[in-house]
């Protein structure tokens, strides 16, 4: 009951959108008025292959890569484009009503949002297929121990493997991520965006991943929309250490350093293993004088991890809002939605993420792989 209220908000959310678009579309420009048929269809595509796509995939034994592209592009496109359209929408009112505007101001309202959307798709598509921009930051941690300090941590988060990240983007990551050095790779969920079946070749790749330590795992939402219970051992067998309300002591050059990880909230209830974060699980016997680092897929708990001395979290999860307007929006959600951030005696580093999710489109928000170097302060 509770999936089919879902479903038929969506669709109300998405009839009323679509409605006002194709309407102001058609009042503002004349000529498409004369071809209703077409906008009507134009929006009726894009919504049959948001709900078909998937099913056509699984059907097809994951062959269906084409049709996610156009139906995530369509996405892309018609959700900038309703902002973009609101806003010219409002101005060529206002120019009408205030100013006395001619009546050709509509058509340029209409043609500005139209331009705007499509420069900002192209945009968008250009970086999101782009490689990683490389982050390189320093993190000065009180009373880290001499041997931890030039401790290298690469971060790669919000990868989203699906139909649309190409093996090879896969491949050059890796060879990235080991030409740096690290000592630890922390991924910080999302990883996948596809269930084990389908996108596991893919994933498998990451295994060749090279550090000192290893590679460390924490789950995020996407993780339980995947199928969480086959990613698991998928990833175990690939040598990775998944962190659900646990920890680690890694020791280095004579000193330790506590890893610690928590599950992302989705675990609770039905779409998860019933198991949300912990704090205290996941930090329960660490030794107390040792630096700790904690992967948790939100940028959020902060407040309950300065207090059990946590020094960094790394987190990820927001995009930064992917692309215009959510770029904005997601400000006013979380206090740190992206970059290092101090709060308290704790470093909070927010990944703006190393793929993308959905759209391929990643306006004025280029994907990033982040080296962490920790230093003593």
């Amino acid at each position: 009951m509770r999936a089919l209220l879902g479903i038929a908000l969506l669709l109300a959310i998405l009839g009323s959108a679509f409605t006002y678009m194709a309407r102001r579309s058609m009042a503002l420009c004349p000529p498409l008025a004369r071809h209703p048929a077409g906008v009507w269809g134009f929006f009726g595509l894009f919504l049959l292959l948001m709900f078909l796509v998937p099913l056509v995939n699984r059907l097809t034994d994951h062959r269906a890569d084409a049709l996610y592209w156009l139906s995530y592009g369509l996405f892309g496109f018609v959700s900038t484009y309703l902002v973009y359209l609101l806003v010219a929408d409002l101005g060529q009112v206002l120019l009408r009503r205030l100013a006395h505007a001619p009546a050709a101001t509509g058509m340029w309202a209409f043609g500005l949002a139209l331009a705007a959307t499509l420069a900002s798709n192209l945009s968008g598509l250009a970086t999101a297929l782009r490689p990683p921009v490389l982050r390189s930051l320093e993190v000065p941690i009180q009373g880290l121990p001499e041997g931890l300090d030039g401790f290298r941590i690469v971060q790669i988060s919000d990868l989203h493997l699906g139909p649309l990240v190409p093996a090879a983007r896969v491949d050059r990551l890796v060879a990235r991520t080991n030409a740096l050095a690290p000592d630890l790779v922390a991924v910080t969920g999302d990883l996948v965006d596809g269930e084990a079946d389908g996108v596991r070749a893919k994933a498998e790749r990451l295994a060749a991943l090279r550090s000192t330590h290893g590679t460390f795992f924490v789950t995020g939402n996407h993780e339980y929309y995947s199928g969480v219970g086959k990613w698991i051992p998928v990833l175990q067998g690939m040598g990775w250490r998944v962190l659900d309300n646990a920890h680690e002591v890694l020791p280095h050059h004579g000193a330790a350093l506590v890893v610690a990880g928590m599950p992302d909230p989705a675990a609770r209830g039905r779409r998860g293993t019933g198991r949300g974060p912990d704090l205290a699980a996941a930090l329960a016997g660490a030794p107390e004088g040792a630096p700790k680092v904690l992967l948790f897929h939100p940028p959020t708990g902060y407040d309950a991890a300065e207090r059990a001395g946590i020094r960094l979290q790394l987190s990820g999860h927001t995009h930064a809002g992917q692309y215009f307007p959510w770029s904005l929006v997601v400000r006013s959600v979380y206090r740190y939605p992206s970059g290092l951030n101090r709060h308290g005696n704790l470093w909070l580093y927010t990944s703006v993420g190393t793929g993308f999710w959905g759209p391929p489109t990643r306006f004025l928000v280029p994907p990033e792989l982040t080296l962490l170097v920790l230093r003593r302060a």
